[in-house]
């Protein structure tokens, strides 16, 4: 009697190069699958750094075109928004293009998200390094605005919000402006 084994040899088939290579090929697409998923999934839990993006330039275009200004002179400030804007215990005048107590109602953006809005002079040197101004109501026409070091006790200061924490990323949006007849800079940082 002839039997189909031969001797020593077992007719069941072991793991041949190509079963490994389809085994590994099936794991790597799912944990790829995985990778790509769950950013995805947990994307409008957590906010990233586009959507502070577009939600500071929104900010900025906002205060610049809208709120601050009137709609037919854009980048043109009111005197009256601004100082009210950056002065919590003055309420704006229903001209103005906001309402609201706080930064947060102002410029519509959840109590969650840290932002701070300046208006800093212009000139040679850039928004982070010029100083920060204040507006002094007592002084001439063309010369209210004066550096944060020259103000007095009455000067409203054109800062409003957090400060921002170094250990955490931050988006800026600069936009250039007219207030009292000169150019400055508007800066909003969001983080």
């Amino acid at each position: 009697m002839r039997s189909d084994r031969t001797a020593g040899h077992d007719s069941a088939r072991g793991q041949t190069t190509l079963d490994f290579t389809i085994g590994v090929v099936i794991f790597l697409t799912a944990l790829a699958s995985v990778f790509l998923f769950v950013p995805g999934a947990l994307q409008p839990f957590e906010e990233g750094g586009q959507e502070d993006l577009v939600t500071v330039n929104r900010v900025a275009d906002q205060l610049a075109e809208q709120s601050l200004s009137e709609p037919t002179t854009p980048y043109v400030l009111s005197e009256n928004c601004t100082v009210a804007f950056f002065d919590a215990g003055v309420t704006p005048s229903s001209e103005c293009g906001y309402s609201g107590t706080t930064l947060s109602e102002r410029i519509g953006l959840t109590d969650r998200q840290f932002v701070n809005v300046t208006v800093r002079a212009s000139g040679d040197a850039s928004s982070e390094t010029s100083p920060l101004l204040c507006w002094n109501d007592s002084a001439p026409p063309g010369e209210r605005l004066v550096p944060i070091d020259d103000c007095d006790g009455d000067a409203t200061r054109l800062s409003v919000g957090s400060t921002p924490v170094e250990s955490q990323p931050t988006v800026t949006a600069r936009r250039v402006v007219e207030l009292d007849g000169q150019d400055v800079f508007l800066v909003v940082v969001l983080w």
